[in-house]
């Protein structure tokens, strides 16, 4: 076997795979001889047909297998052989089986990569502390949600929070559309009858229970009956009634209703569960901040079709859509240069994490996967056996396994930049 390549554009590779007849003649025997010990013929024992017979029944299938099988390894071996590194599909060149095998196939390959060193990356790493005026917060809010609903006392006023129970009518052009009965809202929560919650608040203050409230609208599409929907309209209510969360008592009691010993120990928990967060944001800023500075700091050709690929199918259904709603030019030509742009970068990025992949040699384990998978099964409250199922059915595996080799090349990449981790303790040492 013979394997020689030619360039066939940018980023674009034609690879010619030739087999001497001696080859193919033999590997032709091969397959034959297998179709010889499988089959059964009237008149023979299994693996005891005669070969002319074998010859005349399989010979063309025989021919097909074998080209095929020799495509195959031929490509591989070809691939191997000059450290070609293809992405995106094959496209078929030529085929001969005059005096052997001869194909050639042509198919984009990945650029070369210069990645700039850590010691080149900047990303930020301040140390994970929590404020007292943080913690204070976060009890207070412990404390709110712990709390009881619990009617309005004697002269409160209805504020942002409390739940409101309303009667009354709406009106469009002086015709009453809707009566309000037992309706209830949650002030500031939502918008009321088309009236935003900002405005909502402002209506309310100072009202108690038994006061009336009058407000003008534009009523909202979901709004019923479907007739005044988006009409111009006056509402009017009375609170019927209105209650409010009251806070617990930030104690030792409400601490242990919670599990915990004391309110120090809940204290103590909540600090620690703040600084968890806050180490979980750093960690997805300093991720975001690696891949910009390596988009920034290394230039290189994406491959041409791979990206027209991705814009045909990510961005020119946009802009379909955007013609059919009538869309300017000015802002269809916006869409469809962002669009590409944001392709371009995807595929950057891709190609950047999987460059980094390979110069650290990331693998994905099985246990990598199935620890993905559990994960995915408890955030879903599903079964982890049922998420390996529709993953395989659905073909993502694969795509799983992607994204874990890429998580995985970025924390690599990080550790390295942050100077720590097995390797950077051993380069101090």
């Amino acid at each position: 076997m013979q394997a020689t390549i030619t360039d066939a554009g940018t980023l674009r590779t034609k690879l010619t795979i030739t087999y001497a007849a001696a080859e193919v003649n033999a590997r032709r025997e091969k397959v034959l001889k297998k179709f010889a010990g499988e089959v059964k013929l009237d008149g023979f024992r299994p693996g005891k047909s005669s070969k002319a017979l074998v010859e005349k029944r399989f010979g063309s299938a025989a021919d097909q297998q074998a080209r095929e099988e020799l495509s195959d390894e031929g490509f591989k071996q070809g691939v191997a052989e000059h450290h070609l590194k293809p992405i995106g599909p094959l496209k078929n060149e030529s085929s001969s089986t005059t005096d052997g095998l001869t194909f050639s196939v042509s198919f984009e390959v990945k650029p070369t990569i210069a990645l700039p060193a850590p010691s080149a990356l900047s990303v930020a790493n301040a140390e994970i502390t929590v404020a007292d005026a943080d913690l204070e917060a976060a009890v207070t809010n412990l404390c709110k949600r712990a709390g009881t609903l619990a009617p309005l006392n004697e002269g409160e006023t209805v504020q942002e929070d409390d739940s409101i129970t309303l009667v009354g009518s709406v009106t469009v052009a002086g015709k009453e559309v809707r009566k309000l009965h037992d309706f209830h809202h949650l002030v500031g929560g939502y918008s009321l009858l088309g009236k935003v919650p900002a405005e909502v608040i402002t209506a309310f203050a100072g009202k108690g229970v038994g006061a009336e409230v009058r407000f003008s609208t534009t009523l909202p599409g979901s709004f019923a009956p479907v007739e005044a929907a988006n009409q111009p309209a006056e509402v009017a209510v009375t609170v019927q009634s209105a209650q409010r969360q009251r806070p617990a008592t930030a104690d030792d009691a409400l601490a242990k209703r919670l599990g915990a010993a004391s309110l120090e120990d809940l204290k103590t928990r909540l600090r620690d569960q703040l600084k968890q967060q806050k180490e979980l944001e750093q960690h997805q800023k300093q991720i975001t901040e690696l891949t910009d500075a390596l988009l920034a700091k290394t230039s290189f050709a994406v491959p041409p079709e791979l990206l027209a690929g991705m814009i045909a199918e990510n961005v020119d259904p946009k802009v379909k859509q955007a013609e059919q709603d009538g869309k300017s030019a000015d802002e269809i030509a916006k869409l469809k240069s962002d669009g590409a742009a944001e392709a371009e970068k995807s595929l950057k990025r891709y190609l950047l994490i999987d460059a980094v992949a390979e110069a650290h040699q990331v693998q994905v384990s099985r246990d990598d996967l199935e620890s993905q998978i559990q994960m995915a099964a408890q955030r879903s409250g599903r079964k982890p056996q049922e998420i390996a199922d529709q993953l395989g059915k659905s073909g993502q595996v694969n795509q799983v396994v992607q994204e874990i080799r890429e998580a995985k090349a970025l924390e690599v990449l990080l550790d390295k930049v942050l100077g720590r981790g097995a390797e950077a303790a051993q380069a101090k040492g």
